[in-house]
């Protein structure tokens, strides 16, 4: 018996799996029937090693019931007719503020902020 270890959800990995589903129609529908029946997050727990903040993103995504319904829509019909479907990472930007002052008598003051 082999073992298998689930991707990180990446980009790539998503759209690796996206490929292989394509390809194997009793995937595919197996896919589907988890979208449908259990949602987006257990779709991507199925398939995917999801990091603490994707599973939480994917939660918050998916908690109000109409999201949810939309998200279920979009992936599965996207699964079943073939439609291109993609995810996109975001990026938090971080700004840092780093000040230096050194004194008359040499001693060196270092503060730094950062704002999220």
């Amino acid at each position: 018996m082999s073992t298998y270890t689930k991707p990180a959800l990446t980009p790539k990995h998503f759209a690796e799996l996206v490929d292989r589903l394509k390809a194997d129609e009793h995937e595919r529908t197996r896919a589907i029937e988890i979208i449908q029946t259990r949602g987006v997050v257990a779709f991507a727990d199925a398939y995917f090693a999801l990091t603490d903040k994707q599973h939480t993103q994917l939660e918050a995504a998916t908690s109000d019931p109409a999201e949810e319904f939309r998200w279920r829509a979009l992936v599965s019909q996207g699964l079943a007719t073939g439609t291109p479907i993609s995810i996109v990472p975001t990026v938090e930007e971080i700004g840092v503020s780093i000040g230096v002052e050194v004194g008359a008598d040499g001693s060196v003051s270092v503060s730094v902020s950062c704002e999220l």
